[in-house]
């Protein structure tokens, strides 16, 4: 059907009038937070809070919205780009049209716990410590009750806000209702073109697929944490896990090759890396867009104004956990830098935030690739020996629990919104026994231990789509494999073919595309983990 060129007009006007206007709040807002990431200090946190709020006021127009929604409901307008344009503008204005007060309240709660959390600092033995520092006591240490001593004191916290917590899950609730959602989580699945159902329904099939495997692994790991640490499998706690949520493989795999990168400056390597698969670095890795810091723990990039202003925080950890995250960061800013600039600006972001992760993703997981690190760096001898085969197991045990343990923050971000006065500590350690098969401790009932994974705070209702990137990754390199024709085993590298599908098949499009059709033109599947399971659970 052919559109009227008039019509189009008059909606193209609209869309040009509302980019121009909402320009300035966009860029406060993003250099507001991105500041207040960099130093949290009292003035860089009111700054950010005043930049959100003069965002969410300025975007939340009521009339507009309307407007640009009975414009795109006329016939007339049959050109894709607009009608995908107005469609991302209204879903940005949409979680924005709430009253000045409720903007104000909100987003006054929002800020006052991002500072407690950031701000927090857990002590041990009497000792200010970091995060970091627990992160550290657990991944290394075999003091019993030095490890017992950090688990805990990472989660003392918790208690003292979620009275806070809960009343701003009640007030996000409140207000998504008064713009007509059922509450804040289905809002926002709605706002992310994610069918609840069916999103669920794939989640379900990954938890058939990994449950069996997954106990397996769970028991052997149990078997190895008990001859590590000289206690019966059955007494075994959370703190003999090698960080505070059993997310990551504990330590008990002969895989030590944080001295690999040790030896090796990643501003050498990465760039090599990128520059074989035809995406260099060149206009990400600018002395003006990064910063160094080894007080923040990963490593961090923002797009700025969506026109090639990309920045950088650069963490150097020298180990594995510190190449993943510089790869997963290059990745993600390797996307953005090369997203068509010839699109309209709220087109000129990642099709979704699980594309963008996924992209992260797929380049992470080459720092615990064996065959990958042993051309990248040209291992040999005593570099090799024994890795060829821990290394695959270890990088399979990984996926799958990180897995699991992102299904825990799924199930508990989505009961939270639904019933926020639920017992949610209980609920907490019902899922970490059903996903996790981790067994509570003692004591912990009066605790807040949920509160104190920062994404359910600071990223609300994200954790989805860390699960739904996996799957996207695995389904790269299977579409990869089929159309490049690439070989077993594949190396991911010095190939430019590569860089050139991740440029044509995903990049360049932006968000010009809903994120479903652009992962099945991209690679002839659907949002399922299907090609997941056949990377990582065959073997089992």
């Amino acid at each position: 059907m052919t559109g009227n060129p008039e019509v189009e007009r008059e909606l193209r006007n609209i869309l040009e009038s509302t980019e121009n206007r909402f320009l300035t709040v966009r860029l406060n807002r993003t250099k507001a937070n991105w500041d207040a990431m960099m130093m949290p200090s009292d003035d860089a946190i009111a700054t950010s809070k005043e930049a959100e709020l003069t965002y969410r006021k300025e975007v939340g127009d009521r009339p507009l919205f309307d407007e640009i929604g009975e414009r795109l409901a006329d016939a007339g307008v049959q050109d894709v780009m607009l009608r995908r344009w107005a469609k991302l503008l209204r879903y940005e204005m949409a979680p924005n049209m709430y009253t000045v007060e409720v903007h104000e309240s909100i987003v006054a709660k929002e800020k006052v716990l991002e500072a407690k959390l950031r701000q927090f600092r857990p002590e041990i033995e009497g000792t200010r410590s970091t995060m970091a520092d627990i992160h550290r006591i657990m991944n290394k240490s075999d003091d019993i009750e030095a490890r017992k001593q950090a688990w805990e004191a990472g989660k003392t916290f918790g208690s003292e806000i979620v009275p806070s917590i809960v009343e701003l899950t009640k007030a996000r609730n409140v207000a998504a209702r008064s713009i007509g959602f059922p509450d804040f989580y289905r809002m926002h699945m709605e706002l992310q073109e994610i069918n609840e159902t069916r999103m669920f329904s794939a989640l379900s099939a990954f938890t058939a697929a990994t449950e069996e495997p997954f106990r397996r692994m769970k028991a052997q790991l149990d078997r190895m944490l008990s001859d590590k640490f000289h206690v019966d499998a059955i007494n075994l706690k959370p703190w003999y896990c090698s960080d505070p949520y059993f997310a990551k493989v504990p330590k008990v795999f002969e895989t030590n090759v944080d001295s690999l990168y040790a030896e090796r400056d990643p501003m050498e390597w990465a760039p090599k890396y990128f520059d074989g698969l035809g995406l260099p670095l060149e206009r990400i890795l600018k002395e003006d867009t990064i910063t160094r810091t080894s007080a923040h723990p990963k490593w961090e990039f923002t797009d700025m104004d969506g026109a090639g202003d990309l920045r950088l925080l650069v963490s150097p950890a020298p180990n594995k956990d510190g190449a993943e995250e510089m790869l997963r960061v290059l990745g993600k800013a390797s996307y953005v830098a090369r997203i068509d600039k010839h699109l309209p600006m709220t087109l000129r972001r990642p099709a979704h935030p699980s594309m963008l992760e996924a992209v992260g993703r797929f380049f992470a997981r080459r720092a615990t690739d064996f065959e990958w690190m042993l051309n990248m760096f040209e291992m040999r001898g005593s570099q090799v020996r024994g890795l060829d085969k821990a290394m695959p197991i270890e990088l399979r045990y990984q996926r799958i629990i990180e897995g699991r343990w992102r299904m825990v923050l799924v199930h508990f971000e989505r009961g939270l919104y639904r019933d926020p006065d639920q017992n949610q500590q209980n609920r907490w350690w019902d899922l970490i026994e059903r996903f996790q098969l981790l067994r509570r401790p003692p004591d912990r009932a009066d605790m807040a231990d949920w509160v104190m994974h920062p994404t359910l705070l600071l990223n609300p209702v994200q954790s989805h789509n860390y699960i739904i990137a996996e799957w996207h990754a695995s389904q790269f390199a299977t579409a990869m494999k089929k159309q490049l024709g690439l070989e077993e085993p594949v190396l991911w590298m010095d190939d430019a073919r590569i860089g050139e599908w991740f440029k044509e098949r995903i990049f360049k499009h932006g968000a010009m595309w809903e994120y479903n059709e652009l992962i099945s033109t991209a690679t002839g599947g659907s949002s399922r983990p299907d090609d997941f399971v056949s990377q990582f659970l065959t073997t089992s």
